[in-house]
C-alpha cells in the first residue's frame, strides 16, 4: 500500500505543467495540477506534500537525553487556491492542513505563530500601482520572500526564518514597477503582530508596522527563485534595500508580554513595547546554473520600560536605551541540470542582542535530486552550529541531518 501511494504521488508530480504566477512571492506552487477557467475567471488549485527523517547528534550531556527530534517529521501538507479575474483582481487562499490540525488539537499552543493560514488576500492590478489587502508575506528580506520548497533546504535560515522579524502579516501593501519591471518598489502598513495576528488581532497600541522595499534587477526582472533553474546564459542580478518600523509603546495597563506572550518570538525582539527599526540589504546573481546570495539585517530596539529584560539589567550609560541585533547570511548554489542535481552551501552569523554576551554562527549544506524539478524531489540537508550562543540560544546538539521527499502538485 505504501509503495502504491508513493508511486501515485510521483506520477501526479510528473504530470504537473500549468504555470501559476499570480503572486510575486506567495507560497504558491510553481505548477498547478487542476485549473478551472471561464471567460472572466481562472482558478488554479495546487498543493504540496513533504516530509523527512530528522536526526540530531546530541552533546555528551548526561543531563539531557531527549531524542524527540530523532524520527519522522511532516514539513508540508498544503492546499493553495489562486485566482484571477478579467477585471484585474487576483486572490489567494493558502492553508497548511498540518498546522490547522495542530492548532485545533492543542488550542493553538503547539506553535502559535503557525495558525494554518499562509495567505488570504485580494489584490488589484488594474492600475500602475498594484494594491493588496489581506494576509501574506511582507515585502522584506529576499530570503524570507523566496520559497524554501524551491531549494534543497528544508527550512529558511535562522536570520530570516521568523525569530528576528515576522515573515507574514495582515495589512495593506502597494507595489509599483517600471523600466520593464527592473525597478520594483513596495510599501505597506501592517498590524505589526506578524504571524500571531490571527491569535491576538491588533495590539493595544493601535499602531501599524510600516515596511518598504526597493529593488533593481538587470538585465531583466527576476523572480524570487534562489536556484538558477533556467541556467541563465548571461549574468543576471538583483540588489535591494528594505526597512521596517513600528512604535508599539503600550498604553498604561497593557503589556505585549502579557496580552500576546508568543508574539515577541524566541529572542523577545519580534514585537516589543517600544520603538523598533529594522533595515537591511540583499542581492542575488545567477549565471549558467550558479547562483550566489547575500543579505544582512540590523535591528535597533528601544523598549519603553527601562527595566525591560532586553536591557539585561545594564545601566543607561551602558545601553543608551538601545538594544542592537542583526547579522549576515551568504549562500552559493549550483544547478547541475544534466544530472538533475542541485548543490547548496550557506553560512550565517548573527547576534540577537548586543547587551548579552555571545554570538552564533551556522553552516548549512544541502543536496537535491530532482525527479521532476522541485515538483518531485529528494532533499538532504546538513545543519551545523559553528559557534553557539550559550546565553541566548543554548543547544543540546552538535549536528542535525534531514532527509526526505517533496511533492508539489
Amino acid at each position: 500500500m505504501k509503495k502504491l501511494l508513493l508511486f501515485t504521488l510521483v506520477a501526479v508530480s510528473l504530470g504537473t505543467t500549468a504555470e501559476a504566477q499570480f503572486s510575486e512571492f506567495a507560497d504558491n506552487p510553481s505548477a498547478s495540477q487542476f485549473t478551472l477557467s471561464s471567460e472572466a475567471n481562472t482558478l488554479q488549485i495546487g498543493g504540496r506534500v513533504s516530509g523527512f527523517y530528522e536526526t540530531r547528534i546530541l552533546k555528551d550531556d548526561s543531563n539531557y537525553l531527549k531524542k524527540s527530534h530523532n524520527g519522522w517529521g511532516v514539513k508540508d501538507f498544503d492546499m493553495d487556491f489562486l485566482g484571477k479575474t478579467a477585471s484585474k483582481f487576483v486572490y489567494e487562499f493558502h492553508i497548511s492542513l498540518i498546522d490547522l490540525v495542530s492548532a485545533a488539537a492543542t488550542n493553538n499552543t503547539a506553535n502559535p505563530a503557525n495558525s494554518g493560514i499562509k495567505a488570504a488576500y485580494i489584490q488589484y492590478k488594474g492600475w500602475p500601482v498594484h494594491i493588496k489587502f489581506g494576509y501574506d508575506k511582507v515585502p522584506y528580506s529576499q530570503g524570507s520572500m523566496s520559497e524554501v520548497w524551491g531549494t534543497p533546504y528544508w527550512s529558511h535560515a535562522n536570520l530570516y526564518g521568523g525569530d528576528l522579524f515576522s515573515r507574514r502579516d495582515f495589512g495593506l501593501a502597494l507595489n509599483y514597477r517600471f523600466m520593464k519591471d527592473r525597478i520594483n518598489l513596495y510599501a505597506g502598513a501592517f498590524s505589526g503582530m506578524g504571524e500571531n495576528f490571527f491569535q491576538y488581532g491588533n495590539d493595544a497600541s493601535g499602531t501599524f508596522e510600516y515596511i518598504g522595499r526597493a529593488e533593481f534587477s538587470y538585465p531583466a526582472k527576476m523572480k524570487y527563485h534562489i536556484i538558477d533553474q533556467e541556467n541563465s546564459p548571461t549574468p543576471v542580478f538583483r540588489i535591494a534595500a528594505n526597512a521596517r518600523y513600528a512604535d508599539k509603546t503600550q498604553p498604561k495597563g497593557s503589556s505585549i508580554n502579557v496580552d500576546a506572550p508568543d508574539a515577541s518570538g524566541a529572542y523577545g525582539i519580534r514585537v516589543i513595547s517600544g520603538k523598533r527599526l529594522a533595515y537591511g540589504f540583499d542581492g542575488i546573481v545567477k549565471f549558467k546554473g550558479f547562483s550566489a546570495t547575500v543579505e544582512g539585517h540590523m535591528l535597533q530596539l528601544k523598549p519603553t520600560d527601562t527595566l525591560d529584560g532586553l536591557y539585561n539589567s545594564t545601566t543607561r550609560s551602558k545601553n543608551n536605551n538601545v538594544v542592537n541585533a542583526g547579522g549576515l547570511n551568504a549562500g552559493l548554489n549550483y544547478n547541475w541540470e544534466k544530472k538533475h542535481s542541485v548543490f547548496s552551501a550557506m553560512y550565517e552569523g548573527f547576534n540577537a542582542n548586543d547587551l548579552y554576551p555571545g554570538t552564533q554562527e551556522w553552516l548549512y549544506l544541502a543536496y537535491a535530486y530532482k525527479v521532476s524539478g522541485f515538483n518531485s524531489v529528494f532533499k538532504i540537508e546538513y545543519y551545523k552550529p559553528l559557534t553557539e550562543d550559550k546565553v541566548q540560544n543554548p543547544l543540546h546538539y552538535t549536528d542535525q541531518i534531514r532527509v526526505g521527499y517533496q511533492i508539489v502538485f
